[in-house]
């Protein structure tokens, strides 16, 4: 996914095997330390740090790696950072990625507004990535941190309605697993029986919001969200 487009319109770059160590750390960030919380972020941060710097005496650096070609910037965290393939590649803060918005703009309404930050910078990337090559990306937090505004923002505003199909599921307290599926099925298109899709040409996104709701069965499992395991 990171290296794709790179690799495509530089296939025979000499700096390929540096984007691949860049691409990997980064992968690491957001894969395994995506799951960390404020304080794990800092721990995950110092192991990713000692790990590439090969001073780790029980995890060793392989030897057919060698010298790693990218290690991370010194400030900030290793989050703060995404690699860009330019070159020989190197580190680049999210901050320089944010973009300008035009506030002038009449048909925007004050509760449509999002300020760019370094938050939303990265989520934003990391959900493009994911819309592209099509993965199922999930957003963890705290309420009211902004991930349904980053998400409904996207796919609202900002991805090709030619190609893409987007539409929103709900979870509550309440629903039930035969409710997720009735929701789901309605805004498809039955192909022939017993299969369903998108407009012809579109790719479906599903956004779920609030997955944690359902109540638990007497087994400890929430039916809704073992439908989308099979889903997807």
């Amino acid at each position: 996914m990171l290296l794709s487009d790179a690799v495509e319109k530089e296939p025979t770059s000499p700096h390929i095997r540096k984007w691949i160590m860049g691409c990997f750390a980064f992968a690491t960030v957001w894969s395994i330390g995506g799951t960390c919380d404020g304080d794990g972020r800092v721990l995950f941060d110092a192991f990713m740090r000692d790990i590439i710097a090969g001073k780790m005496d029980k995890h060793p650096m392989p030897a057919a790696v060698g010298k790693w070609e990218h290690p991370f910037e010194e400030r900030g965290l290793v989050y703060d950072f995404m690699f860009e393939m330019k070159g020989k590649g190197r580190w680049m803060h999210w901050n320089e990625a944010i973009k300008s918005i035009n506030y002038n703009d009449k048909n925007l309404k004050v509760q449509d507004i999002i300020v760019p930050t370094m938050d939303t910078v990265r989520y934003t990337y990391l959900m493009e990535l994911c819309i592209k090559y099509g993965k199922p990306l999930l957003f963890v937090g705290p309420t009211g941190t902004g991930k349904s505004v980053y998400v409904k923002d996207k796919l609202m505003n900002h991805v090709e309605k030619n190609l893409y199909f987007p539409f929103f599921v709900n979870f509550s307290a309440r629903t039930s697993a035969n409710q997720t599926q009735n929701i789901i099925m309605a805004r498809l298109d039955k192909r022939r029986k017993g299969i369903f899709g998108p407009p012809m040409g579109k790719k479906c996104i599903i956004f779920v919001d609030d997955m944690n709701m359902p109540a638990l069965e007497q087994y400890g499992a929430q039916p809704p969200i073992e439908l989308l395991r099979q889903f997807f």
